[in-house]
């Protein structure tokens, strides 16, 4: 007899409980009339086209730009050569705008764009750069 008044006690508990939490969590999920009214939202979005205007002249820039993607440096050369002599060592992620690439090779001709380096024109190799806002592999040795 006591286990069974024990039971329903408990079960009639663990109802009430239930309900209450359900009651709790509307309370507490569904906003206010007040915050509801202080959202402010505009009757109509219009597409003006900016957007995409600002982001014509973004691409352009940003697919001739490139990162020296290596762990220590990436040289500048004068010419299209790894026995060509050194302009500057470039450090990781330097920023530089392709000119041109050198047919027949792997090299291309470069402004860099960043850094102490910036304003120079040489040659680097296309191995060791990535084209801003991709993935970079960084070739070379980390430490």
């Amino acid at each position: 007899m006591i286990k069974k008044i024990l039971i329903s006690l408990l079960s009639a508990t663990i109802i009430v409980g239930m309900i209450t939490g359900g009651f709790l969590f509307l309370y507490f999920a569904i906003p206010s009339r007040k915050a509801v009214n202080s959202i402010k939202l505009p009757k109509s979005v219009e597409d003006t086209g900016k957007a995409e205007d600002d982001t014509a002249g973004q691409d352009e820039t940003e697919s001739n730009t490139f990162v020296a993607d290596v762990y220590q440096s990436l040289t500048l050369r004068e010419s299209p050569s790894s026995n060509a002599k050194e302009i500057a060592g470039l450090p990781p992620m330097t920023h530089m705008e392709i000119i041109e690439y050198v047919k027949g090779t792997n090299y291309a001709y470069v402004k860099v764009t960043t850094g102490e380096s910036n304003g120079l024109k040489g040659y680097v190799n296309t191995d060791y750069i990535t084209r801003l806002g991709e993935s970079t592999v960084r070739a070379g040795e980390g430490e």
